[in-house]
């Protein structure tokens, strides 16, 4: 991996942002299966699931802990390249490197920060709801007869959290080097998920596959078309965010 990709993805894991997020998407996530979780933890087991993955399910899926995804994924890199030009260091990180390869890192290390913020946060989240919801015998029992469409289906509502929590990352990334403002890194992506989804819900509700709500909360389209978008989103999201960094420099 370059010297300027390893640098630039430290700078992320060292960085307050990106604990807070997994700090607040885990708390949300906590707090939205609060009632679910009391009730799985009374009882020794559930036919054709597992309980603390249950209770982990309903949690990735209450609007508490969707609203904070476009926020929270942006605290570690959205701002990284803003921070970087107005601070004057810009200039002397690009003789240590080229300036695709700066640009390139910033965009990929936005993108997984943004991923692994939501991927953190679901497995604090599992470890919490497994110490509330110990095995029984009969759940231990129960365990071996779940098919594995069961965990594949967990696993592929992991895997778009983390496609969002990246996107987020990249827009936020890419308004604030637009608008040049550090800050809206943090607030634009919010405002997109909730002024889109909004309109969306009030005006074109039966457009659900291009309503930001519904690539994270999986209410009613395939969740197959929600991965396609997704992905295509994000391709879409770094090439601009890339593009805005270039353009940035040409017009300075």
């Amino acid at each position: 991996m370059n010297r300027i990709f390893r640098i630039e993805f430290r700078r992320g894991f060292y960085s307050v942002g990106f604990y807070l997020s997994i700090l607040l998407l885990a708390a949300a996530g906590w707090i939205s299966a609060g009632d679910i979780l009391e009730y799985l933890a009374g009882v020794e087991y559930i036919e054709g699931g597992i309980r603390f993955l249950e209770a982990a399910y309903q949690a990735l899926c209450s609007e508490p802990f969707a609203l904070l995804v476009p926020v929270a994924c942006t605290l570690a890199m959205s701002a990284a390249y803003v921070e970087d030009l107005q601070s004057g260091t810009l200039q002397y990180i690009l003789l240590r490197t080229t300036k695709s390869r700066y640009r390139w890192s910033k965009v990929v290390n936005c993108a997984i920060f943004g991923g692994m913020a939501v991927a953190a946060a679901i497995l604090i989240l599992l470890v919490a709801c497994f110490a509330r919801c110990l095995f029984t015998s009969a759940e231990a029992a129960q365990w071996k007869t779940v098919g594995a469409a069961y965990f594949l289906s967990f696993m592929r509502r992991i895997l778009i959290l983390w496609l969002n929590g990246s996107f987020y990352a990249l827009l936020g990334g890419l308004i604030a080097t637009f608008v040049n403002n550090r800050y809206m890194a943090y607030a634009a992506p919010f405002i997109f998920y909730y002024v889109i989804s909004t309109l969306m819900d009030a005006y074109l509700s039966n457009l659900r596959l291009i309503n930001p709500k519904e690539w994270l909360l999986e209410r009613s389209a395939s969740p197959t078309a929600i991965l396609a978008i997704l992905i295509v989103a994000n391709i879409v999201a770094a090439l601009v965010y890339s593009k805005a960094i270039e353009r940035g420099w040409r017009y300075d």
